[in-house]
């Protein structure tokens, strides 16, 4: 496991625009904007390097699949990492014009790890950890199963404010810090 901080053009996020839950972004916004944010937990990603998601089938959307995440990869060389959980927290960062802070995993051992981090409460929100690399990119695959397009970190928080899917005053902040 490292820690580190990452820009939001470096994490391809989770399949969940818009967000489903606008007031855990708020209060996560708040403490971000409030430049609080190191008292929270850090997300966990993994690095395309260790594999991608791509989804093990030969049927048509499958193949579809595949070549979406494989086109995206090659248009964003900067998107090395896969967000496994923390997409409200790692938009709020974002929205605030804050880095991420992550964990990354590098091992089946740092999955049982984070289990024990859980529990203590080092990492929070993160509610099905898988016990090793390949579940979590098999994970990573099943989520992602039927997206019609990927998104880094950066690329949805912009959608947001574009779409107004936000309220007013973070997109309003989100503007004016440079």
């Amino acid at each position: 496991m490292k820690y580190r901080s990452l820009r939001p053009d470096q994490i391809i996020t989770l399949r969940d625009y818009p967000l489903y839950n606008q007031h855990i972004l708020r209060i996560y916004f708040r403490v971000f904007s409030k430049n609080q944010g190191k008292i929270l937990p850090p997300v966990p990603v993994i690095h395309k390097s260790l594999g991608i998601p791509l989804i093990k089938s030969r049927t048509p959307s499958a193949k579809k699949h595949n070549q979406l995440l494989s086109t995206f990869l090659e248009k964003n060389p900067a998107a090395e990492y896969f967000l496994l959980d923390g997409s409200h927290k790692t938009t709020a960062a974002t929205l605030s014009k804050k880095k991420i802070s992550v964990v990354i995993m590098e091992t089946d051992k740092d999955f049982k790890v984070a289990k024990k981090l859980i529990k203590s409460g080092e990492i929070f929100g993160w509610h099905s950890p898988k016990n090793s690399i390949d579940e979590a990119i098999n994970e990573l695959a099943k989520h992602h199963r039927g997206s019609e397009r990927f998104l880094t970190v950066e690329d949805k928080s912009k959608l947001l404010v574009k779409n107004k899917d936000v309220p007013n005053y973070i997109i309003s902040f989100f503007k004016s810090r440079k």
